[in-house]
């Protein structure tokens, strides 16, 4: 699970993306997008923001924490979407906790 203290942001979270068999997936002409949901019913999208790759055909990309994704402590899920002409795909789940923060 990744954790993320409550009001944090301006850095960056990595991911390196696998494809179903856990071998690295090429980005190359993917434009990538976090996007993070609360967990409760009917989920709310709460970050929905543009991801760099850091080396397409690693699979290596990250997002840079914007001021006001993560106010809320609490449980969310999260995700890349990865869209290129004529294809979306998305990754597997990511648990996300945001803690308080002293």
């Amino acid at each position: 699970m990744l954790e993320i203290p409550k009001g944090d942001y301006g850095f960056y979270i990595n991911f390196t993306v696998y494809d179903n068999d856990d071998d690295v997936y090429a980005l190359t002409d993917y434009t990538l997008k976090f996007k993070v949901w609360t967990t409760t019913y009917p989920a709310i999208l709460v970050v929905n923001g543009s991801v760099s790759a850091v080396s397409a055909t690693s699979g290596t990309c990250r997002y840079l924490v914007a001021e006001g994704d993560f106010d809320t402590p609490g449980i969310y899920r999260g995700e890349l979407e990865l869209t290129k002409a004529g294809v979306v795909e998305s990754t597997k789940y990511i648990d996300i906790e945001v803690t308080e923060s002293g």
